[in-house]
């Protein structure tokens, strides 16, 4: 069923639905603060993968010598807000495991176009990569969260949009309250700022376009979230279903669009432990 404009762009604007935005926003922050200057983590603050002032990411790996399974979070905020100093809301959980979080910075809009923005997400992923040997990385254990158009950036990688090079590095990905078709993304306010013209909506919408290979993929999304975005990630889940042998989603009960992502530092969470199978 259409929708009006108006109720289009209320279902997707998060903050005024959720039950406090703000705070969840200010914890996660303050916790990849906490994280970020914690003298028991090895730290790596601002490594450069481009010269954009935002093509900047952090890898905050535990104690040892690894190497570590590495999990890259990829923020939201609809490409044109956000930024990798709220990415860390997991960082002890993770630890805790044993593994690496990276923290992924882009470039926003208008600033960049959605295009530009999924290839610089690629060059980020392709320096982790590169560089894994002198972070102490896993090459072979590169997790994506994404989360909101964080979401929609991890897709478009699995998905072959950043090149199938970068499709092959990934090796599961756990997609947060993402958008996935972004057709109505762009009969939105959204747009305003992004400025997807019919090619890009076309090319980078997600749904039509399978995973370039077999990842375990999990599709998680907070049941207080609007209809728009719940049925973002349920028909991902009904179109990528049939070319995965691994894909799960997960509505989680009583969670908005912003603290959902504390499903993933609870270690007893059934998303975590979708996590934890992906890093094994």
């Amino acid at each position: 069923m259409e929708i009006n404009k108006d109720e289009l762009d209320f279902q997707l604007s998060p903050s005024k639905i959720a039950k406090d935005a703000l705070a969840t926003l200010r914890a996660h922050t303050a916790r990849t603060t906490a994280a970020l200057n914690n003298p028991g983590y090895r730290v790596r603050r601002d490594l450069a993968y481009g010269s954009a002032p935002r093509q900047r990411l952090d890898v905050i790996a535990p104690p040892g010598d690894g190497p570590f399974p590495c999990v890259a979070v990829i923020h939201g905020g609809f490409w044109q807000e956000g930024s990798k100093a709220v990415a860390g809301f997991a960082v002890d959980a993770f630890a805790n495991k044993g593994w690496a979080t990276a923290l992924i910075g882009y470039t926003l809009a208008p600033d960049a176009s959605l295009t530009e923005i999924v290839h610089e997400v690629g060059n980020a992923l392709s320096f982790l990569m590169e560089q894994s040997e002198s972070l102490s990385l896993d090459s072979t254990k590169l997790v994506l969260v994404g989360h909101s158009a964080g979401g929609h950036l991890a897709a478009a990688m699995i998905a072959g949009k950043a090149g199938p090079e970068v499709a092959r590095m990934v090796s599961g990905a756990v997609l947060v309250s993402g958008v996935f078709d972004l057709a109505p993304i762009a009969a939105s306010y959204v747009n305003d700022l992004v400025g997807m013209d019919r090619e890009e909506i076309m090319h980078l919408s997600v749904l039509e376009s399978p995973p370039k290979s077999d990842v375990p993929v999990h599709v998680l999304v907070g049941s207080d979230e609007s209809d728009a975005f719940r049925g973002q990630s349920d028909a991902l889940a009904l179109h990528w279903r049939p070319h995965l042998s691994r894909l799960s989603n997960l509505n989680a009960h009583g969670r908005d669009h912003f603290d959902v992502l504390d499903e993933l530092a609870d270690e007893n969470s059934p998303s975590f432990e979708q996590l934890r199978a992906m890093l094994s």
